[in-house]
């Protein structure tokens, strides 16, 4: 390229966005934007003192919630101006450094686009999740210029509306593209001195236009039964919805006019829970209530609101936006992870199943007391794959899987890419076939692509971040056991057995 050999590394992001909505106000459309070093040219530059680049981590002092808030408005003026000519950013930013994501995700998130992030980036290590992402965002099935508006009976109101939209009026959200990678979370509240009808219905009306050209309207009509017992609605309450639901009135006590310091939003949580609990213990028939504070915890002690240094403020930013479009099963993946165990799989796991889909092992509960040390081990937030291995593992397992005879021999970026997607299928030994099938089956199950990393037991310093993953543990950032959680929150169990047990639907 005509660039390659340039020693320039000063960005004028502002500018370029600018010139290029100059160009396509005409027409709209889809903007990829890629970025690698913060902006300090041109419009809606960032100085060093905007850029707070002196404070790399976000857990200090009473920085840590100002970090996550934009220094300038410049980039949401620009998000307006853009989604005003129905153009949405899609941001993919690879940085060395800190980049102060925090102002530049606007760009993304009210133009109806998604943030990418690669920190840290090594082509060798993140290319191929650049390149599939950069696939998927072009080759993904997307609605133009459209605008959603959602009613629900007479009595009731909708108080508040979550995702990458913006909102016109009081209930029209506007979105220059849409696509089923996105959800939008709204909390509807009964009007004061109601009485609720029988029945409650909520309709969503999208209207879009399709790569064809073609101006279509989707209409959802959904209809509920209201009951007058509070006791009803505490023994059908859906936990993974309201875990995503909790998620989002927690990050809104961080936008204006709240503002507050992030110790205020873990508060905010751990308060809700209580109530949780207290719910649960008067309610005999109300177990599923209880997994609502493992997905919490799984939240408190993940890097979007974890109390330690080890998070650089761009990337809990960079989850912060993520988590605020995920669908239900991917945020319930981010706040309590999926585990497998890999050295003792059966005859029919990682094998096609009745319906062709490859047979996944049975998911594990997120606690060292489910691993052993000649133990394989995977765990999957939705967002990134990681392989434990132990010390002890057969021979047997890594020559079959690896083509090395002892685990010190193992290269563990190599060994990654034995599972690339270009390699799945690649494989000969039926081991090694087994595991190459679970691994695509997860990937294709989750959205954006996950990269795998391999970490060896006591040999790769990436451990800790794989133990931190297992939230029912003390993890760094909160040294409390799901059980101590539960105890703090005023949980009195009846018997022996385990609250909280998760879902495993996904």
């Amino acid at each position: 390229g005509m660039f390659r050999s340039t020693k320039l590394n000063e960005s004028c992001l502002g500018s370029a966005v600018r010139a290029a909505e100059i160009a396509t106000k005409h027409i709209g459309g889809r903007m990829m934007i890629f970025s690698s070093t913060i902006p300090t040219l041109g419009e809606e530059k960032l100085t060093l003192k905007q850029s707070r680049e002196q404070t790399k981590s976000s857990a200090q002092a009473d920085k840590e919630a100002e970090l996550l808030r934009p220094a300038i408005v410049g980039y949401i003026d620009k998000a307006q101006a853009l989604s005003g000519v129905q153009s949405t950013v899609e941001l993919f930013v690879a940085p060395q450094s800190y980049v102060d994501l925090a102002s530049l995700r606007p760009l993304a998130e009210l133009s109806g686009g998604d943030l990418h992030y690669y920190p840290q980036f090594n082509y060798q290590q993140q290319g191929e999740k650049v390149q599939q992402e950069i696939v998927h965002t072009m080759t993904r099935e997307m609605g133009w210029e459209a605008v959603m508006r959602i009613r629900i009976s007479r009595g009731w109101k909708l108080s508040q509306y979550y995702g990458h939209h913006q909102r016109r009026g009081q209930d029209l959200l506007v979105m220059p593209s849409c696509t089923s990678d996105q959800t939008f979370t709204v909390v509807a509240e009964m009007d004061e001195g109601t009485v609720p009808d029988p029945v409650v219905t909520v309709q969503c009306a999208l209207l879009y236009t399709n790569s064809s050209g073609e101006r279509v309207i989707r209409v959802h009509t959904y209809g509920c039964l209201t009951v007058q017992s509070p006791q009803e609605v505490v023994n059908h309450v859906d936990p993974q919805a309201v875990a995503v639901t909790l998620g989002h009135l927690m990050m809104e006590t961080q936008r204006p006019p709240r503002e507050a310091k992030l110790a205020e939003a873990r508060n905010y949580l751990n308060q809700q829970c209580q109530k949780i609990v207290a719910a649960a213990q008067n309610s005999p028939n109300a177990e599923s209530l209880m997994t609502i504070p493992l997905y919490v915890l799984g939240l408190l002690k993940s890097p979007a609101l974890r109390a330690s240094n080890d998070t650089p403020v761009d990337l809990r930013g960079y989850f912060w936006s993520r988590l605020g479009s995920l669908s239900v099963p991917l945020t319930v993946a981010f706040c309590y992870p999926r585990m497998f165990s890999l050295h003792d799989l059966d005859l029919a796991t990682g094998e096609a199943g009745d319906e062709g889909r490859i047979v996944l092992p049975q998911t594990l509960n997120l606690t060292a007391q489910c691993m052993v040390g000649h133990g394989v081990f995977l765990i999957e937030d939705g967002h990134q794959m990681m392989m434990w291995l132990g010390r002890q593992v057969s021979p047997d397992f890594l020559f079959s899987v690896f083509q090395v005879q002892a685990i010190e021999q193992l290269d563990p970026n190599a060994a990654a890419e034995l599972f690339a997607p270009a390699n799945i299928g690649a494989a000969t030994d039926p081991l090694a076939i087994k595991v190459q099938n679970i691994i695509g089956a997860v990937r294709s199950e989750r959205i954006p692509f996950m990269r795998l990393e391999i970490v060896r037991q006591q040999l790769d310093q990436g451990e800790t971040k794989f133990f931190q993953y297992l939230v029912e543990d003390r993890t760094l950032g909160l040294q409390m056991s799901h059980q101590e959680f539960l105890q703090r929150l005023g949980h009195r169990p009846a018997g022996a057995a385990a609250a909280g047990t998760p879902q495993r639907g996904y």
